[in-house]
């Protein structure tokens, strides 16, 4: 459960299927990844599922609870802090480094990239994920002159940076790194999402199972049959449809 201003929200247990799409390209390589910012450790773990080791760093105690039993290793720490982080891992370096939905929390991304890039090997890939400010929903609210934040989305109220394609782009190439890709995920009928969240939450939002939508059928259905092809239209108008951004960079390999 996230609150915000003393308000209950329901959390959805969301994988981003963008970046466990990066790393299925990936395949059959695999090796140790580090997942910043890994919440309750949903995405780390569909990418142990991969084959991968899968570490995670993580502030909130709530969220570490869960975490701790999904991934391979856990650092409960401010990702800011990056000397504490350096410590919990001891001598690790690592083959991925993940910041997924992550960077648009922070007020210097850049440098925060950069830290973190200190523990990929040479070689080694980064995949940022971030949210599409101008997704065709910003667009039209803009438009008609609105600027309306919320609990979680594009929009939440909690992000301090926004990004673009661009920007997301030469986040990743001025901390060092080339970038080899860049996907998205889609914001079609992703759209309606704030609304099944409430249908499914009502009052009492405490006692939500946070898995109660993607565990659905209903859900597993639209990620079969619907999704592939909502990704594929998306991808047509990225700029418009995207609703993450994601961006794949490549650590320089030592001469």
């Amino acid at each position: 459960m996230i609150h915000v201003n003393r308000r209950s929200y329901p959390y959805m247990e969301e994988v981003n299927e963008g970046i466990v799409r990066e790393f299925r390209r990936l395949l059959p390589v695999t090796g140790k990844a580090l997942d910043v910012g890994c919440g309750r450790g949903q995405l780390g773990a569909a990418i142990r599922d991969l084959g991968w080791e899968v570490w995670g760093v993580e502030n909130s105690p709530e969220a570490c609870a869960t975490a701790k039993d999904r991934l391979s290793g856990l650092v409960e720490a401010d990702l800011n802090d990056v000397a504490a982080v350096r410590r919990g891992l001891g001598e690790q370096t690592f083959d991925g480094v993940i910041f997924s939905d992550v960077l648009e929390h922070v007020y210097d991304p850049r440098t925060v990239l950069e830290n973190y890039l200190t523990l990929l090997e040479p070689g080694g890939r980064v995949f940022v994920s971030v949210p599409n400010f101008v997704v065709w929903t910003n667009r039209l609210k803009l438009l008609f002159g609105r600027v309306d934040y919320t609990d979680t989305g594009v929009m939440d109220r909690t992000h301090v940076r926004l990004f673009t394609f661009r920007g997301a782009r030469e986040l990743v190439a001025a901390s060092g790194c080339e970038v080899v890709r860049t996907a998205s995920t889609p914001h079609v009928i992703r759209t309606f999402l704030p609304l099944l969240k409430r249908c499914i939450g009502g009052k009492g939002t405490e006692s939500v199972n946070p898995r109660a939508l993607i565990d659905s059928k209903g859900y597993r259905t639209y990620q079969k049959y619907v999704y592939p092809m909502e990704q594929w239209f998306a991808s047509l108008f990225r700029g418009l449809l995207a609703f993450r951004i994601i961006v794949v960079g490549q650590k320089p390999v030592e001469v």
